[in-house]
């Protein structure tokens, strides 16, 4: 595959939509000469001064408040996070590249946040050990033909992906985990089944897009709060951090062998992280 150097002195910009709430995570490829060099993301038209996160670091992620960067050298790409984003994060921001006595590379990105009354940034989900449950994720026509995919986080940024979907109406199953997409009703459902309470932690619903091209994103949408418990312990109410309600979609993940204690359905929306 070619690869799109970052361009110097500018030129067309990539285009990010996040969601007010929620986290995208950006791809900067740049060319293998410039692998030692230190990456960064700063903001504003170039010649930017402001810079959120600077790292010379390689192939570890690196935090500074709400912006996350990893250095991948060997895929010659470095990914940049950002977090519990507002509208005032919209604006341009530069992918760059440090050059030493000499200009820098850089690639522009114009990051756009939207608001919407109607999303669910997070939702707090329990279960009981051996039992299943059910969630929704809604999401915006914009990435209704976009992959699906959840992911479990591990430290600040890391979302490990436990797996995605890429079909509209069409059942994945991965392990313990059913996957399925409704491009229709723009509804991503996940179900968990035969729970443990290793299973108790913290997942994103989200959507990429573009993510194979050398420019793409990752959409972080909602994030979903699980607890396993005992089925002795009696779980506490599960309740959105919205005020919004919804209903539960009326799709059913395949029969599985184990036979659920608790089984919950809730329809919600947009990633934090």
């Amino acid at each position: 595959m070619d690869i799109c150097p970052l361009l110097v002195g500018g030129g067309e910009s990539e285009r990010v939509t996040g969601y007010s709430g929620g986290g995208v995570l950006i791809k900067c490829r740049y060319e293998r000469r410039y692998t030692l060099n230190p990456k960064y993301l700063c903001t504003g038209p170039w010649p930017c001064m402001t810079k959120p996160i600077w790292t010379d670091a390689k192939n570890e992620w690196i935090n500074s408040g709400r912006f996350s960067l990893f250095d991948d050298t060997r895929a010659a790409q470095f990914w940049v996070m950002i977090r519990e984003l507002t509208v005032e994060d919209s604006g341009t921001y530069q992918c760059g590249v440090h050059k030493y006595l000499v200009i820098d590379v850089y690639t522009p990105v114009e990051l756009k946040v939207e608001e919407d009354q109607d999303y669910t940034t997070s939702v707090s989900v329990t279960g009981h050990v051996g039992g299943s449950v059910n969630i929704s994720c809604k999401y915006p026509q914009s990435h209704r033909s976009d992959p699906k995919f959840l992911c479990r986080r591990v430290g600040t940024a890391d979302c490990t992906y436990k797996t995605s979907v890429k079909e509209s109406r069409r059942w994945i199953n991965e392990g313990k985990l059913s996957l399925h997409d409704d491009r229709a009703k723009q509804i991503f459902t996940v179900s968990f089944n035969r729970l443990t309470e290793g299973d108790s932690g913290e997942y994103w619903c989200g959507a990429e897009s573009n993510w194979t091209s050398d420019h793409g994103y990752k959409a972080f949408i909602t994030q979903i709060n699980l607890r396993v418990t005992s089925p002795d312990v009696l779980p506490q109410s599960s309740t959105p951090i919205s005020s919004s309600t919804t209903q539960p979609t009326t799709s059913s993940p395949p029969e599985t062998r184990s036979s659920p204690l608790s089984t919950t359905g809730i329809n919600i929306l947009y990633f934090s992280f």
